[in-house]
């Protein structure tokens, strides 16, 4: 991990960062400092006033230098990053784990903590719970087709009826035959996201999903000393916990764009894609 990677961990290990970044999540036009500091701090005047001095001097240049805001001093106004949305190659597990080792963790997370789950079945019945509860949007990308679950099928379908817009990606091609045989409504894409499947060594990214981007599973394979592979994953439920920024500013405004990046979108263009 070079030091442009060291300082974005750094800088997200911070709830103040977390924050601003949160805020500025789904706001193309971008916040004006004012907006920003009405966000962090209560209506107490003069606390809105140190926050906008604290943030023009100290947290925003150093989330503009690192890439994740841009912010125009004249103007003062702050828009989302060059690094948010196109550049995410940084995101690795090693990356992860640092960051995430700044953090308690336990069996459930609150919005400042990160759970982890041991074993499959856990893992599986945790993403069901959490398609049973999602609201409006979740989001699956699978490394493989190993994962694949009949008996989530149920849940995925019922969290379909209720208006939950469902996105399934997946490099590997039946993987992507079974979401669009089973699952015709949903959302059908090839992730083009090379970290998640060129990882030579484990631990190795199994799963990510993504509910009502509030709520975020990362699976994870290891293996231990005989080759045995089990499965483990770390969770995190709240806008602001440290996993579902990391994961928000990963994916950035690929989670807006999918339906373009969709097997039928493709499928119609009228050249070879």
């Amino acid at each position: 991990m070079d030091s442009e990677d060291e300082e974005i961990i750094r800088l997200l290990t911070d709830p103040t960062n977390r924050e601003i970044l949160t805020a500025l999540n789904g706001t193309p036009r971008g916040l004006s400092v004012t907006e920003i500091a009405g966000q962090l701090s209560s209506a107490d005047e003069t606390e809105l006033d140190q926050t906008i001095i604290s943030l023009h001097h100290n947290y925003l240049p150093r989330l503009d230098e690192a890439g994740l805001v841009a912010y125009d001093h004249d103007e003062n106004i702050v828009t989302t990053g060059h690094r948010s949305t196109d550049d995410a190659d940084w995101m690795d597990v090693e990356a992860l784990d640092e960051l995430l080792s700044q953090f308690g963790t336990g069996r459930r997370p609150d919005e400042g903590t990160v759970g982890r789950l041991e074993g499959r079945e856990a893992v599986y019945d945790y993403c069901r719970d959490l398609a049973d509860r999602a609201d409006d949007e979740l989001f699956l990308i699978y490394a493989s087709d190993e994962l694949l679950d009949e008996e989530c099928l149920p849940y995925a379908e019922n969290a379909i009826d209720r208006g939950v817009d469902l996105y399934a990606g997946t490099k590997n091609r039946d993987a992507r035959e079974f979401f669009r045989e089973r699952l015709p409504e949903a959302t059908i894409w090839e992730p083009q996201m090379d970290w998640m499947y060129e990882q030579a060594n484990y631990p190795k990214v199994s799963r990510l999903i993504v509910a009502d981007r509030e709520t975020v599973v990362v699976g994870l394979w290891e293996e231990d000393a005989t080759g045995a592979q089990t499965e483990v994953a770390m969770i995190g439920e709240g806008r602001t916990n440290p996993l579902v920024v990391l994961t928000r500013e990963l994916l950035g405004a690929r989670l807006d764009h999918l339906d373009y990046q969709s097997d039928e979108f493709l499928e119609g263009l009228p050249f070879e894609t």
